[in-house]
Parts: structure tokens; sequence; C-alpha cells
């Protein structure tokens, strides 16, 4: 037995069951059919977490023979997934392939589910669980959420509890894949606030206003408060501007077309499909 913590039932027994030798040995050996019972309990417990966890994979599945081959295994460790991703009531988006690729994925949101879950209905648990639906775990840019209720001053509209999402555009140029992004913020954005998604380029976010956010020093001299207020409302007039002007960008093949393209091929944006006015 693995588990150190399971201790013999016949040793729990009050003392007086032991002062016979032979008696205690009878009843030893009896309580010992559940000392089995138990001690493949235990050990079913410790094997749960490997077996119906994140590390699942690590393991060839007991059910599975050695020689089934790739996809068999394969099928199994995604049956497993499912599984446990439905103990938490959720299911693996059609979007997610059912590849190695796709496995990985489920592994890594299995292994950060309870944290996801723990932080939803933050700023920083919402990106976090957006990045890790659309893989976006590692690229140049992530998504900007800017709640405009907490900016300084009043910033482009006065309806309390609004927000905008900036998505980078080349990492969703498809429709359907934008859809399927309108559609995440509409389920697992917090009910309170109304947030509407732009595709943006890249290149945004590392312009102001999102950029350089003006920040008071600790300890700020008169002249620094003076400066700071005078940043903040720079940067209120520039967000403003910003939330008034921004647009989905669009690029060429994904764009509106009248019956045929004339300009396949061609950079020439003849009807301005590139930057159509977002939802």
């Amino acid at each position: 037995m693995r588990s150190p913590d399971y201790t013999r039932l016949a040793t729990q027994l009050p003392a007086v069951y032991q002062q016979n030798p032979v008696s205690f040995a009878q009843v030893d050996a009896y309580l010992g059919l559940a000392d089995e019972l138990n001690r493949a309990i235990v050990e079913r417990l410790e094997d749960l977490l490997t077996g119906l966890g994140p590390d699942a994979v690590l393991r060839w599945p007991a059910d599975v023979p050695l020689d089934a081959g790739a996809d068999a295994l394969l099928r199994s460790y995604l049956a497993t997934y499912d599984e446990v991703a439905a103990w938490t009531g959720f299911v693996f988006p059609e979007s997610w392939p059912r590849t190695e690729a796709g496995l990985a994925r489920r592994r890594q949101f299995l292994a950060r589910s309870a944290r996801l879950w723990r932080r939803r209905g933050t700023p920083r648990g919402f990106l976090s669980w957006f990045a890790l639906y659309f893989g976006l775990a590692g690229v140049d840019r992530l998504p900007y959420l800017l709640e405009h209720y907490k900016t300084p001053g009043n910033v482009a509209t006065l309806a309390p509890y609004t927000a905008t999402l900036f998505v980078p555009a080349p990492r969703f140029t498809e429709w359907a894949r934008r859809q399927e992004a309108v559609d995440f913020v509409y389920r697992y954005a917090p009910a309170h606030v109304s947030m509407r998604v732009c595709f943006v380029d890249p290149d945004r976010f590392a312009q102001p206003p999102l950029s350089n956010p003006p920040v008071l020093p600790d300890s700020p001299t008169e002249a620094e408060l003076q400066a700071y207020a005078d940043a903040v409302a720079t940067h209120q007039q520039e967000l403003n501007a910003l939330l008034c002007s921004t647009v989905s960008e669009i690029d060429h093949k994904n764009g509106i077309h009248i019956h045929a393209c004339i300009d396949e091929g061609r950079p020439h944006d003849r009807l301005g499909v590139g930057r159509l006015p977002t939802t």
C-alpha cells in the first residue's frame, strides 16, 4: 500500500480486544477483508488526479490496448478531458481542434480552470480567459480592455458601466472567428457591463493613449500635481478621440464586395471596406 495514512481497522479497536492474542488475530483477519477494500479505495483516490486531471496525458489509459494506435489514444484522452470539463459545467468549443494541439489547450484549461472561475468577473480574469480561449498566449499583442467609467474624467459616453475591448485584428481575420469573439464577450463579460468589441491594428496598443496613462508620483510636489492634472486632461481628450473614431479593421479578402471583386490582388480599397464601423 502506497499511502502511509491508512491505519488497519483492528488497531483502532479498544485495548480490551487485544488482551487475548488468539481472539484478536481472528478479529484482525476478519477486519482485514475490509482493510483490503479500503486500501483499494485509497489507492484509487491517489490515482484519481493523474487519471482524471490535467496530467491524464502523462499516463497510458488503462482501457486502451498498447497496440491500439495513436488515433485511439487521442480519442481516449479527449473523452477523459470532456468528462472532467463537464464536472465544471463547461463544454469545449467546437473551434478547439480535436488534435494534439487541441488536446494541449484542453489540458491548459483544466489546469487553470479553478483560477479562471475564481477570477471571473474581474478585468484581469476576463482577459486571461479570453486569451486562453482563443489561443493568444505568447503573442506580441494581447487584447486591451478599456473600462470607460474607470478612466479619468468623463470618457466617450455618460452611460454607466460601458467598456471597449480592443482585439488585435490579424488574429481575427475571418468573420466566423470575429463572431465567436463577440459571442464570447456576450457570454463571459460581467452582466452589469455593456462591452463592445473592436478589431484594431496591433500597433494601436503601443500608441497613446493606450500605452501611456498618467501616473501620479508617490510623494508629488505641487508642480507634479499640476503636471498630473494636465496629463489627465490630455489623456481624457485622447481617449475620447480614440473611442469616437475607432473602427474595426477588415482586410480586403474579408471585406464586403459587390458581385465580383475587381480589385483582387491589388492594394486599392475602392469602397473603404477596410474600415467599417464597429457594432
